[in-house]
């Protein structure tokens, strides 16, 4: 059938963005190290829509001692 035929594409997840003050709260960055966090991701990555290769290579960065296969 033509529904065979159909290619199977990844799905992509759209996560709305919590209030600064949230994300301040949970995570205890300051304001100013989430502003310069999220400039970052936005310079790599200007869609606001990462992979998860992306992800882990944007993480690596960050955090170049652990292991980003866990997230």
């Amino acid at each position: 059938s033509d529904n065979d035929l159909i290619p199977i594409l990844p799905v992509q997840i759209r996560k709305v963005p919590k209030s600064l003050e949230e994300i301040v709260r949970i995570t205890k960055f300051t304001k100013s190290e989430i502003r310069l966090l999220y400039k970052g991701f936005k310079q790599e990555c200007p869609s606001g829509a990462v992979t998860e290769r992306e992800f882990q290579t944007i993480y690596s960065h960050f955090f170049p001692h652990g292991n980003c296969q866990h997230y």
